[in-house]
């Protein structure tokens, strides 16, 4: 039987960060995450990745791969939550990333670049990496700003293909609105129609990708 695959490097001349900090939340990601939400964390890392070139903003590649990363997790254990999914992740974020050996001011910024990322109004007064978690989410859960990813979105696409992502999503969203009614799940739900918003996205109209990564389909 085959163990997880290797930290990517690069793809579409997007370096994934090396250092052991990085290397750690992967294998972390590989077991806690089901298919849907560790592709489109991936995708986010990519995505952020992209708008900051084309932004020309320099960020730190740690934090938001290891936030990408963990941004989604609480949302597999809605049940099991004491706060919202967007607090608990930056919390379980927060101490994982201390005790793989990141330091506690670049932990913080990684938990506040989750906690933020369900918020409206970021702005780089929160930190880039707040922003470009924020801006990449959005892009992949609704489409987004899909024009800022042309150059790398097919490369990206093809090895993280989105399958379904949507419908998974979705339904998670759901289940933290029908257990925590206020939290921001239930504005993304309902004020803002993430239903209607994702239907109506350009990535519905992107045939399904073939290939990807072999074995985790």
């Amino acid at each position: 039987m085959s163990g997880p695959p290797p930290l990517p490097r690069a793809i579409a001349g997007i370096a994934i960060p090396q250092d052991d900090v990085s290397a750690k939340t992967w294998r972390w990601a590989q077991r806690a995450l089901p298919e849907y939400l560790l592709t489109h964390s991936v995708r986010a890392y990519y995505w952020g990745a992209a708008i900051a070139t084309g932004e020309g903003w320099t960020f730190d590649h740690q934090i938001l791969w290891t936030a990408s990363l963990m941004h989604d997790y609480a949302l597999t254990r809605v049940q099991r939550n004491t706060m919202c999914f967007e607090v608990e992740s930056a919390e379980i974020a927060r101490r994982f990333l201390e005790r793989a050996g990141l330091d506690p001011d670049s932990a913080e910024r990684a938990a506040i670049a989750i906690i933020l990322h369900m918020r409206a109004g970021v702005t780089l007064a929160d930190g880039v990496e707040s922003v470009l978690l924020d801006r990449a989410t959005g892009l992949d859960v609704r489409g987004d700003g899909y024009e800022l990813v042309d150059a790398v979105r097919s490369t990206v696409m093809k090895e993280y293909p989105r399958g379904p992502f949507d419908r998974h999503f979705l339904n998670a969203i759901k289940r933290e609105v029908a257990v925590r009614p206020t939290c921001q799940s239930n504005r993304l739900l309902n004020d803002n129609d993430l239903a209607g918003w994702m239907a109506r996205s350009p990535w519905r109209a992107e045939r399904p990708a073939r290939g990807g990564r072999n074995g985790h389909h």
